[in-house]
């Protein structure tokens, strides 16, 4: 018996001392700072101040710098900056141009901003400073210039360097600075896809879809730093700043920023009064390099497609397309020293791993409406998501399977994997016209949702599973179409938070499609069952928000 005992005990210390490791492994990397941009309070302080590697969140002061240096007039957008060989040399993430090749001073911004691409990071600061030495100087002036006095650089990009470090509190400061001082050039941080040499670059801040009201701005990636998020937010008239350092996997250090940002916004003031400090000039101002430079045949820029308005939509159009299974290829693991890691699965469903696919155009992310105020938000525990950690994990080394992609007329589903930087491309499948439901009035939703249900044949038919409730339906509520994503997510939120309660709880998306050749994008609210789709149009209706109700694979 005493024996049993004992081994009992022992096993229980073992397994404790195991997990006090992982906890102090995981505390090693971790911090997280939540700061009321309009007031200037601190509303949430864990290691806000601890030493953490950067990352590439480096290239927040190398962008800094890159708009100081514009609004000074010694740099033009238009400027083209040469690739030197150091910069060709560095890791990934980066764009792989080769020594000689150009590009212009907007695209490398772009291009720092969505791909966090290292070799642009470094050409851009041999054209500001001359070396990135001599840049790498001119960021810790900076640094010391805003009192970031916990943060020190060795390089423009953030690649792995052990003397390289900062704090969440600093990064704060960073990125109030950023919107207080360039609020012209600020808005590059919400950059959601750059388009160069004929491909298209997600941004690696997926919280500009999955979260409404996030605007930027900078996410980063090393073993020896964990996954680390910069974000900020406006709600109304209601600003935060949010620092996540060390997630396990990006997932969930995202669902950390979100618990984070959603319990604080209760607590943040709709009054602006902290006043933009004023910065003296830099003894020594950045300036542009003469360098002589082996130069090769410049690139050509892919052309930047023209949005135009074209937001009419027939009122009552309920469809549905037929989805076709295709096989993608899996991201490769990034190696020790890659920088700003793309996200490795799904955030709203962190234990199902995807690989990512193309899908243009498909749903893009939005959030998940924000309940209404006076709703109970549930208390944050000490973040030790060990679930998520795993299952986000495994999409990387995961073999890929077949996925679903629909046509180019409707959406596909809605949770989908940044694209990967090299893949092979789907084939094109054909459209077909979907049914449509007509000779009914828009107001009649009840009847609709009834004849839906009615002409739906079983290849649409959702499986008859209890867990599936008005979140996890097929049916969407479209409110509009825009000209532009930003638009249609202005819209999203401004009947969130018109509903309230209503909408509690339910996704948004934003669905973008071409009408007469133009790029519009489609502001939905989805995952409902046909009654609860059509109640929650007409209950929108009564607060003049006009709608109607869409069928969905």
């Amino acid at each position: 018996m005493l024996r049993r005992v004992f081994a009992y005990a022992s096993a229980f210390l073992i397994v404790f001392a195991v997990g006090l490791t992982s906890a102090e492994a995981r505390d090693n990397r971790h911090a997280a700072f939540i700061l009321d941009a309009n007031t200037g309070a601190v509303l949430h302080n864990e290691d806000g101040d601890a030493p953490r590697h950067p990352a590439s969140l480096t290239k927040m002061m190398t962008l800094y710098l890159t708009f100081e240096t514009l609004q000074t007039g010694r740099l033009r957008m238009a400027d083209r900056i040469t690739i030197s060989e150091h910069a060709a040399d560095q890791a990934p993430s980066k764009l792989d141009l080769k020594p000689g090749d150009q590009i212009t001073v907007e695209n490398a911004i772009k291009a720092i901003v969505t791909k966090s691409a290292n070799d642009i990071a470094v050409a851009l600061a041999e054209k500001i400073g001359g070396s990135e030495t001599n840049f790498a100087r001119l960021m810790n002036a900076r640094a010391r210039a805003f009192g970031m006095s916990g943060t020190h650089y060795e390089n423009a990009s953030g690649l792995p360097n052990d003397e390289q470090i900062t704090t969440a509190h600093d990064m704060a400061t960073l990125a109030l600075r950023l919107q207080d001082d360039f609020p012209q050039y600020y808005p590059f941080f919400s950059t959601r896809v750059f388009s160069y040499g004929g491909k298209s670059y997600r941004n690696h801040n997926t919280m500009l879809n999955t979260f409404a009201g996030i605007d930027g701005i900078k996410t980063g990636y090393t073993r020896a730093s964990g996954f680390n998020l910069v974000t900020s937010l406006h709600r109304g008239e209601k600003h935060l700043v949010g620092v996540v350092f060390g997630g396990r996997t990006a997932a969930t250090r995202n669902a950390e920023m979100r618990a984070l940002l959603t319990r604080m916004l209760s607590r943040a003031s709709r009054n602006k009064t902290r006043k933009p400090l004023l910065l003296a000039r830099l003894r020594n101002e950045p300036k542009i390099a003469q360098r002589p430079i082996k130069r090769a045949p410049a690139r050509a820029e892919a052309p930047q497609p023209a949005v135009q308005a074209d937001a009419d939509e027939t009122p009552v159009r309920i469809f549905k397309v037929r989805a076709v299974p295709i096989s993608t290829k899996a991201r490769a693991p990034s190696s020790d020293d890659t920088t700003d890691m793309e996200d490795t699965g799904p955030e709203e469903a962190p234990a199902r791993a995807v690989p990512p696919i193309q899908a243009t155009p498909g749903y893009t992310r939005v959030g998940n409406a924000s309940p209404a105020t006076g709703a109970q938000v549930a208390p944050i525990r000490p973040f030790a998501p060990a679930n998520l950690a795993s299952s986000s994990t495994s999409s990387i080394t995961a073999p890929p399977r077949p996925l679903q992609r629909v046509a180019a007329y409707e959406p596909p589903p809605p949770a989908l994997a940044p694209r990967p930087q090299r893949r092979q491309q789907p084939q094109e499948t054909e459209l077909h016209d979907p049914p449509v439901i007509r000779g009914m009035p828009p107001s009649t939703l009840g009847a609709q949702a009834r004849a839906l249900g009615d002409a739906s044949d079983d290849r649409f038919e959702p499986r008859r599973d209890t867990a599936r409730t008005a979140n996890g339906g097929r049916y969407a509520v479209q409110i509009g179409a825009y000209s532009s994503i930003d638009d249609a997510q202005r819209a999203l939120s401004n009947v969130q938070d018109r509903a309230g309660r209503l909408l509690a709880g339910v996704s948004s998306v934003t669905n973008p499609a071409m009408k007469n050749g133009h790029q519009i994008f489609r502001a939905r609210f989805t995952g409902f069952n046909a009654n609860r789709a059509a109640s929650t149009c007409n209950a929108l209706r009564r607060q003049a928000v006009d709608c109607f109700v869409m069928a969905g694979e």
